[in-house]
């Protein structure tokens, strides 16, 4: 009777004719709400304790639309592979009972391959050998203890587990019924120690052959010398060339057997910007392993999206009780703000839901509403508004570091992003290459460079042509004041926009700002002022003292207009011009020689956002697409599709602005939401639907929807479709 049921089993879980999924209709990956059921822990180590059929029962009640499933964790959870299995697991194959408890209920199942992980201690020295990293030459691979159980080992692409991999690839995308194929990081060296070097066969002779030299080893990291440490970089180019190759036969194989997406874990958003480009080619979308702040996960997800490019961000993380749900409404808050700006939300630990499941609502009740509102997320991109550019890398001696809070570039464009955020501008993070792209950048109204140091030849022309043909930039601080090296300039790359020119202050005016300083870092006693007459809406700020930060300063050139001054707090004698306006061809431009944003970041100061807000709000060449009156803890983020825009917002009340993972359990509503939709030229509203349910009041005033919400729990969202 076992044999029979067996049977049955793998004929309904294998699929040996034809794809899951058909050429063009991988949109589904931007609505995926996923488990995600990795083989490192429990219910896989120590003991085997999984059950399929639990999983999917508790997937299916928690709306839960697809699952990523191991193949391989610290032992492989499938059979036919040259890849040791759990003690416990005798023929059990994992994924085939995930794939048979699935289909029935309609859920996508993407396989997780272990991609250059470490394996299990007695895999690679007992059962497979050749598969591992060699620390030292003749030597064993690195050892390391992950999560209980048994220890690991590094694992080498220059050995036989190149070929394993891939058959284990092919066995999984032609032998399965799966919706997609997840690999952990492309990363070459993976969990090596420093210099992330390997003494096997293939490492020593493949590069031997490739170079005409030898891959250098002494015991301790101080005894290399500069020309070694060199080969050992020619030697990690040459492995990074091997695995790229690797990339793109595993590409081949996928896509010769099914049209389902390639998907990979790049770890956070900073690794956008520094992967290698051959990976990003190869993959159709992507996972953020690390959420950090909901602040970040926000950002995150909009750098993503406006690269084109799907993103499945953690839903928690990884913890140290997997048997436990500790988490309180602050997954329903990762939840939505991952959706709102267009991410896949997967869930990072979910088994504890399965024994637990009167902890299940926590997600459901989420997972509820994005369920019965796919067709409001499907093909949606974030409306381009205001483009802030990410930053991450600092030149040297750039950074200046405060006792409390810096000015450095990853502040700076986080906190861009942040006022804008919490001002209620519509805005996208977008890598450093939009600039490169005069297309994509010119769907954009408004480019702010937040202390953006480095700009290109090529990007600063198309920064001028964007304003020229009526873009507004907004720039602050060191930006384009270093080229491509890393290197200050004598002036800034930007100067025909921007009209300012670095200053060096005179002996007078060096001792007097000297003299401003405070002990804690950063000046003291120093402020923003601005002039009379300096127009709407900077002239609201008149006779107020805005906080000022570390500045840069700048001498005003012809074409240029003092805004506002540095001034000091005595007497508010003007120092220094800090806010420079000027015009070019249609467009408008504002320097900020203050890094404003991050001071804002560091301590949420309303005066720094609402004076960059205004700054926005000057150059912009028209109107914000909706306002918001709430406070700041309500996010919103607007999408677009055709005819359709729709007006996320997602409750930010409790500890968003303090700590990162912190639990909650009690989230304040936030009332009294008044919403403005602007209505675009030559159409009529036809409907509006709370995608959340309730009650909401709305009436259309000129070319404005204007929308009354009594109350906004976690979240709510307004489609709006015109004609």
């Amino acid at each position: 009777m076992k044999k029979v049921f067996w049977l049955g089993f793998l004929i309904l879980a294998l699929d040996i004719s034809a794809p899951a999924a058909q050429a063009g209709d991988n949109r589904w990956i931007e609505s995926a709400r996923t488990f995600l059921i990795d083989a490192y822990q429990y219910p896989f180590a120590p003991a085997l304790e999984f059950d399929a059929e639990a999983v999917a029962a508790a997937m299916q009640e928690m709306h839960v639309n697809t699952v990523r499933m191991a193949t391989m964790g610290k032992y492989a959870t499938i059979q036919g592979v040259r890849f040791s299995t759990h003690p416990d697991q005798g023929k059990r194959d994992l994924l085939a009972e995930m794939i048979a408890a699935c289909r029935p209920r309609h859920i996508r199942v993407v396989p997780y391959i272990s991609t250059g992980h470490r394996l299990a201690w007695s895999m690679v020295t007992r059962d497979h050998p050749e598969y591992a990293q060699q620390l030292s030459p003749g030597g064993g691979p690195h050892r390391s203890h992950m999560y209980a159980g048994e220890d690991h080992g590094t694992v080498c692409w220059n050995t036989p587990y190149r070929q394993a991999f891939l058959d284990l690839v092919e066995h999984v995308v032609r032998d399965y019924q799966i919706d997609g194929i997840y690999f952990d990081t492309w990363k070459a060296f993976y969990f090596y120690p420093e210099p992330r070097t390997c003494y096997c066969p293939g490492c020593r002779e493949g590069f031997r052959r490739a170079s005409g030299q030898e891959i250098p080893y002494h015991r301790n990291l101080k005894d290399y010398s500069a020309t070694e440490l060199e080969t050992i970089e020619r030697y990690h180019a040459w492995y990074q060339d091997r695995l790229m190759e690797t990339l793109a036969e595993v590409r081949r194989i996928v896509k010769s057997y099914k049209d389902i997406p390639l998907i990979y874990n790049i770890n956070d958003p900073a690794k956008i910007a520094a992967e290698d480009p051959r990976v990003i080619r190869n993959m159709d979308a992507f996972l953020y392993e690390r959420g950090h702040s909901m602040l970040e996960r926000a950002e995150g997800v909009s750098l993503a999206r406006a690269a084109g490019l799907a993103i499945w961000p953690y839903i928690g993380s990884y913890d140290n009780w997997p048997r436990v749900v500790h988490n309180g409404l602050d997954f329903q808050q990762e939840i939505f703000t991952t959706a709102m700006f267009g991410g896949g939300p997967i869930i990072s630990q979910p088994y504890a839901f399965v024994t637990q499941p009167e902890k299940r609502e926590i997600v459901a009740c989420s997972f509820r509403v994005l369920d019965e509102n796919e067709s409001y997320i499907q093909g949606f991109r974030n409306l381009p508004q205001v483009a802030v550019v990410y930053g991450y890398r600092d030149p040297p001696d750039h950074a200046r570091h405060g006792w409390w809070w810096n000015a450095d570039v990853r502040s700076a464009s986080l906190g861009a992003f942040a006022a804008c955020l919490y001002s209620h501008l519509q805005v996208s993070s977008v890598l450093p290459d939009l600039l490169d792209q005069p297309d994509k950048l010119g769907q954009y109204k408004v480019l702010y460079l937040a202390d953006i140091p480095s700009l290109s030849a090529g990007q600063v022309e198309n920064i001028r042509r964007f304003v020229e043909q009526g873009g507004g930039l907004v720039a602050s601080y060191a930006s384009s004041l270093y080229d491509e090296q890393g290197r200050r300039r004598e002036r800034f790359a930007l100067e025909e926009l921007l009209r300012v020119r670095p200053l060096k202050p005179d002996s007078a005016l060096g001792e007097t700002l000297d003299n401003y300083q405070a002990l804690v870092g950063g000046p003291n006693d120093l402020y923003l002022k601005t002039r009379p007459e300096t127009g709407a809406p900077l002239d609201k700020w008149a006779g107020q003292l805005v906080p000022l930060w570390y500045y840069e300063p700048v001498e005003v050139l012809e074409g240029g207009r003092t805004a506002a001054d540095i001034v000091m707090g005595e007497n508010s004698r003007p120092l220094l011009p800090g806010l420079v306006l000027s015009r070019c061809g249609k467009g408008k431009t504002a320097f900020l020689a203050s890094s404003l944003e991050s001071l804002y970041i560091g301590n949420n100061m309303l005066e720094a956002a609402e004076f960059i807000k205004s700054a926005i709000e000057y150059v912009s060449p028209e109107e914000q697409p909706y306002s918001v009156e709430a406070p700041e803890c309500l996010i919103a983020n607007m999408t677009v599709r055709g005819d359709t825009r729709v007006l996320h917002l997602t409750n930010w009340t409790g500890n968003k602005l303090e700590r990162n993972w912190t639990n909650e359990y009690y989230l304040a509503p936030v009332e009294n939401v008044r919403l403005r939709i602007s209505i675009p030229a030559g159409r009529t509203v036809r409907e509006v639907k709370a995608l959340a349910g309730g009650t909401f009041e709305r009436q259309v005033k000129g070319n404005s929807l204007e929308i009354f919400l009594p109350r906004v729990e976690a979240y709510q969202a307004l489609a709006v479709t015109f004609e």
